[in-house]
């Protein structure tokens, strides 16, 4: 049994979409959210929020953490050249070690940042060893180990479909029964699986309910590419091998057809939108307004620091908003609606809609206190505007997953930092040389 946790004489917002609670306190028991309110109460632990804004945790929708430790690596290439050249070369030269740090490394900066939850694809090795690392540091998430066979030319990642699924079974076996961690079933892309590896994949992942998550649509050359070799769309392709439907996630989803968005909708299949990977790799705007007025299950995500720099959810936030005013005028895409996404939408791609998300009797404790007393907040009293175009991660002050407080006091409690950076910096050299980037 966990001690008890009261956050008190906080701005306390339930959700994206409702309204603050002054002076609020939420008690959490058991790791749960027991009391949400204006109440008085004791608890083993007891946090004066001083005023300052108590909201649901962030939540990533699609992250790689296997490519953290490469921040830096890949700068200004076109996707296919930036993962020929460099990507695929890096995770080839993966090991135990280098996979843990990169895994850790992720972790701190989605903890300090306000993320609580997440999906990521990693690579096809050491999978496991991402799980043990995530499953230290707190964070809840959805680790999808990647599946590849056609590798573009790049031979050292392919593996064949049913060795794949044989590791996902050890995965299942080690962690199925976890609290906290789901294993995902991540198909790369149209364009480094076979049509055989894809369908394998989505037929295993619902005899296991296991959640599908691949990348889509990302680049023009990508959707050209995908259309040679199949005569369809991106998502129409996908579909057809089984890859729609509500447990398939679709990172970027920037270059698509209205059937393929109809298509979508219709099959509840979830959109992973990541702004800035879409900015730096200059893949364009996804249609993320027009997705969600068909119905369309959207998610944030910082997508790699390979391709992004950064794991920070405030960042993706604002970007989202303010690229959709720029395609469609000032009045597209409230703040409101972009941390909605930052939050329910995430859940709702987790499949965890129920356990997080909102700030609800029943539900997980995953929450984040952020400053608002900041001089690049205040005096604006709006949270939704706050948090999306004024707070930066840097911002946050307090990050709790299942009622465990994470990050406070600008200090990790559950990651070492300084023996992280010596970690990171050794493995990141290895790598370096062993995939000939050195």
């Amino acid at each position: 049994m966990g001690r008890d946790l009261l956050i008190k004489n906080a701005k306390v917002w339930p959700s994206a979409r409702s309204p603050v609670i002054e002076n609020g306190s939420v008690l959490v028991r058991d790791g749960r959210i027991a009391k949400v309110g204006k109440f008085i109460a004791r608890a083993d632990v007891v946090v004066d929020a001083d005023g300052q804004l108590l909201m649901p945790g962030l939540i990533q929708g699609h992250v790689h953490l296997c490519q953290t430790i490469f921040r830096g690596a890949g700068e200004d290439l076109q996707l296919l050249p930036w993962l020929r050249q460099v990507i695929w070369p890096l995770e080839a030269s993966h090991d135990e070690d280098s996979i843990r740090a990169s895994a850790l490394l992720s972790c701190a900066e989605l903890i300090k940042s306000g993320t609580t939850a997440f999906l990521s694809i990693e690579t096809v090795r050491h999978t496991e060893h991402a799980f043990r690392a995530v499953d230290e540091t707190g964070l809840m998430g959805v680790i999808g180990h990647c599946l590849m066979d056609m590798t573009g030319g790049y031979a050292p990642l392919s593996v064949e479909i049913d060795d794949a699924l044989a590791y996902i079974d050890v995965l299942q076996e080690n962690w199925s029964e976890h609290d906290r961690l789901r294993v995902g079933v991540a198909p790369r892309f149209a364009l480094s699986c076979s049509g055989k590896n894809l369908q394998k994949a989505a037929d295993y992942a619902r005899e296991h309910g296991l959640l599908l998550h691949t990348h889509s649509s990302e680049q023009v050359d990508e959707v050209e590419l995908v259309r040679e070799m199949t005569g369809k769309y991106n998502i129409d392709y996908l579909h057809s091998v089984g890859l729609s439907g509500h447990d398939v996630c679709l990172a970027h989803c920037v270059h698509t057809q209205q059937h393929e968005r109809e298509l979508m909708a219709g099959t509840e299949t979830k959109v992973m939108h990541c702004p800035s990977a879409n900015f730096k790799l200059a893949s364009g705007i996804a249609a993320i307004p027009e997705y969600l007025k068909m119905g369309i299950t959207v998610s944030l995500g910082a997508d790699g620091t390979a391709c992004n720099n950064r794991l920070d959810q405030f960042q993706e936030m604002r970007e989202a908003g303010l690229m959709q005013k720029i395609r469609l005028g000032a009045e597209a895409l409230p703040a409101s609606d972009v941390v909605w996404m930052a939050t329910e939408g995430g859940a709702k791609t987790l499949g965890w809609e129920k356990e997080m998300g909102t700030l609800e009797v029943g539900k997980r404790a995953n929450m984040i206190l952020v400053d608002q007393s900041t001089v690049h907040t205040i005096p604006s009293e709006d949270p939704a505007t706050n948090v999306v175009y004024s707070n930066t991660a840097a911002d946050v002050l307090m990050t709790i997953v299942n009622g465990k407080i994470l990050y406070e006091d600008g200090k990790l409690t559950t990651i070492d930092e300084e023996k992280l950076r010596r970690d990171v910096f050794r493995e990141r050299a290895k790598l370096m040389k062993k995939a000939g980037l050195a």
